[in-house]
């Protein structure tokens, strides 16, 4: 059984602008409307997005499952992440150096 949220389709259309500063992650949308700052922590579950659970993500990182849960619903809110199935993916972004 899914436990994830079922949520909205939101990868853009085109990739977003990734730019990476020490352990946050600036990222532009693919219209260049939105400015998304990652501070540590959400820049850390948003990478961690490749496939893993909500609870893989959670054991790893160490972190409380609430919070894991609240940073992860945040991210697919804004269309950084997609749920596939119990797993969580993240959208495409190309990398800025």
């Amino acid at each position: 059984m899914n436990a994830e949220p079922s949520l909205p389709h939101r990868m853009p259309p085109h990739k977003a602008l990734a730019a990476a500063f020490e352990d946050e992650v600036v990222i532009l949308d693919a219209e260049g409307t939105t400015l998304l700052v990652l501070d540590t922590w959400a820049a850390w579950i948003w990478r961690s997005c490749e496939g893993n659970s909500t609870r893989e993500i959670q054991s790893v990182s160490g972190g409380i499952l609430a919070r894991v849960e609240e940073t992860l619903h945040a991210l697919a809110r804004a269309g950084l992440i997609l749920p596939v199935g119990d797993t969580w993916v993240r959208s495409p972004v190309e990398w800025v150096p």
